[in-house]
């Protein structure tokens, strides 16, 4: 049978013959050294292996134990951020750490009713049922286009009237007002 060439092998015939005492001293540490970082499990790499984000990704942000929906508006360093969560005041923009984000905002996404801090404070987004009675966010406002998925297409829609609990009344473009129908937020694909 010939030489096996796997990496175990290799491993193994390169430190052999390499004792403590050894001029190959630092070539043995360098192999061990390449080893433990190639097992090592992913969270005890350096934060550089994580995902880099730039000005403009939107994200989602732990924010007061909810995920909430951002904007990275300043890259502060390797792992820091400053954030600007949608729809809300700058007032609550802040300097997050990397393990705050949650990663990019990929679709439609319904944001958490805002934190009781804000409520008290009055700084609930505008238009939201949450900035006049503490009810729930809607993701989507009257006048937005959106698209929406009715027996299986998709057709461009326009929000009339926001009817909360993630329900809105819409008007499909191209189609008289006997179209318009109500629906739950799950048939909007996405902004138009």
């Amino acid at each position: 049978m010939g030489p096996r060439t796997d990496a175990k092998t290799a491993t193994n015939k390169d430190l052999r013959g390499m004792n403590a005492g050894s001029p190959n001293r630092r070539s043995r540490r360098a192999v061990l050294v390449g080893l433990a970082l190639c097992l090592a499990p992913v969270s005890l790499l350096p934060v550089s292996c994580k995902e880099q984000y730039v000005v403009g990704d939107h994200v989602l942000v732990e924010w007061e134990g909810n995920d909430y929906p951002a904007v990275i508006i300043e890259v502060e360093g390797p792992a820091k951020y400053r954030v600007h969560y949608d729809g809300y005041d700058s007032i609550w923009d802040e300097s997050v750490n990397v393990t705050k984000i949650k990663g990019r905002v990929l679709g439609a996404t319904i944001p958490p009713p805002p934190p009781a801090k804000v409520v008290r404070r009055g700084g609930a987004p505008v238009g939201s049922a949450s900035a006049a009675d503490g009810g729930t966010l809607s993701r989507y406002e009257k006048g937005q286009r959106i698209r929406v998925r009715w027996n299986g297409k998709v057709y461009p829609a326009t929000i009339v009237e926001v009817l909360g609990d993630e329900r809105y009344r819409v008007h499909y473009e191209g189609f008289g007002n006997e179209w318009d129908e109500t629906i739950e937020v799950s048939r909007i694909k996405a902004p138009h």
